[in-house]
């Protein structure tokens, strides 16, 4: 079984008009600033407005692309998806089931009042599954959830997963997360929640706001300064980091421990850093003179083997994506982060010839079958593949 644990489903096309935030457009800004937004956003939001570059002026080759091709100012190609067309790509190039997370539109909650948020979260999980209802079998929504109540964010999990939906993200807002540290107790009703239901924990680089207060100015339109470029490079330094934080809250929280068949799936973060971060927190595990006893049975270390994956992307400069596989081989799994930009149309391909001089139970593991455990182990596995030859 192949499994991809990243795909997104952008709107454009044929269910442009179905966009599920047009009931909000008089809070969300123009499209141009929404990519600046969704690109710098939380770096953008602490410059004085004096120093606030235009979304022309940070995204420089974006908009000379758009001027010369006479489209849109988009980030990724425009791609219209259907359920047929996604599935038809899939049997091309080998792929049986697929997470799927909502396109950029996701991103847009974070523009509206707070009262609206629940809503308009609700509102982007019904137009996502709406899309992938012909092919729930292979196509697993992935589903945003508000945290400001978590009673009403456990009724809208167990919704989501009537409506198909396999997964769902945590996130953080400014570099506070959503709804509180996950790490605590309260946050147990959440993760029961999941593991009743079947659904995986998504931390994707698009939900993973941090805090530039007192970090954003760094002269960079000074005189000698690194221009517009070095404010971008600055903004997409620090999205680790918050997803980092994020995994410590859950283990040194007792999440890993109280709910041992949870897994947490880090996708678009690059790869290279996790062997390190899995040795820091294993260490940090350790009872000594100093932290002073484990307070667990199991140690930190076997915790974050049995519950953490992250997804590598070799699109994205995750060069090393198979070295990390092999230091790690119980915790990398596969995805193509089809369609956009950063993916690759035929992702299977993009890892040989590394791919083929594995041997075959860790291929296969890397492939699919340790994300499909993930949900084995949670009661609630993924359908089996059918057949090349069995009756449709």
């Amino acid at each position: 079984m192949i499994v991809d644990v990243d795909t997104h489903w952008e709107i454009t096309g044929h269910n442009a008009s179905d966009d599920p935030m047009l009931a909000w457009a008089d809070q969300i800004p123009d499209n141009r600033t929404h990519l600046a937004n969704a690109i710098a956003g939380d770096l953008l939001q602490v410059l004085p407005a004096e120093r606030l570059p235009s979304p022309a002026e940070l995204l420089p080759k974006l908009f000379d692309r758009a001027e010369r091709s006479g489209g849109p100012v988009v980030l990724h190609p425009r791609h219209d998806s259907t359920a047929a067309e996604r599935v038809a790509w899939m049997d091309g190039v080998g792929i049986d089931h697929c997470l799927v997370n909502p396109g950029g539109y996701w991103q847009k909650l974070d523009y509206l009042r707070a009262e609206d948020r629940p809503v308009a979260a609700r509102r982007c999980n019904d137009f996502l599954t709406e899309q992938l209802a012909d092919q729930s079998g292979r196509l697993h929504a992935v589903a945003t959830i508000d945290f400001s109540d978590l009673d009403a964010a456990v009724e809208d999990l167990q919704r989501c997963r009537s409506r198909g939906a396999r997964a769902f993200f945590l996130y953080t807002r400014r570099g506070v997360p959503a709804g509180g540290p996950p790490g605590h107790p309260r946050w147990d009703r959440i993760w029961a929640a999941a593991i009743d239901l079947g659904m995986v924990v998504v931390i994707h680089v698009g939900n993973t706001e941090a805090d530039f207060t007192e970090w954003a100015d760094i002269g960079w339109d000074q005189p000698d300064g690194a221009g517009v470029g070095g404010l971008i490079r600055l903004a997409n330094t620090q999205r680790l980091h918050a997803a980092q934080n994020l995994i410590a809250s859950m283990l040194f929280g007792g999440v890993f421990h109280r709910f041992p068949d949870l897994t947490v799936l880090v996708e678009e973060m690059r790869a290279g850093w996790l062997p390190w971060y899995v040795t820091t927190l294993s260490r940090q595990s350790q009872s000594s003179a100093s932290l002073g006893d484990w307070p667990w049975p199991t140690s930190g270390a076997d915790m974050l083997h049995r519950n953490l994956r992250l997804t590598p992307l070799p699109g994205f400069g995750d060069a090393d994506a198979l070295d990390v596989l092999a230091e790690l081989p119980d915790m990398v799994v596969f995805s193509s982060d089809y369609p956009h930009q950063e993916g690759n149309a035929d992702p299977i391909e993009l890892y040989r010839p590394g791919l083929d001089r594995l041997d075959d139970d860790l291929r296969a593991a890397f492939l699919g079958n340790t994300a499909a455990d993930a949900f084995a182990r949670m009661g609630d596995p993924l359908p089996a593949p059918r057949s090349a030859d069995a009756p449709a």
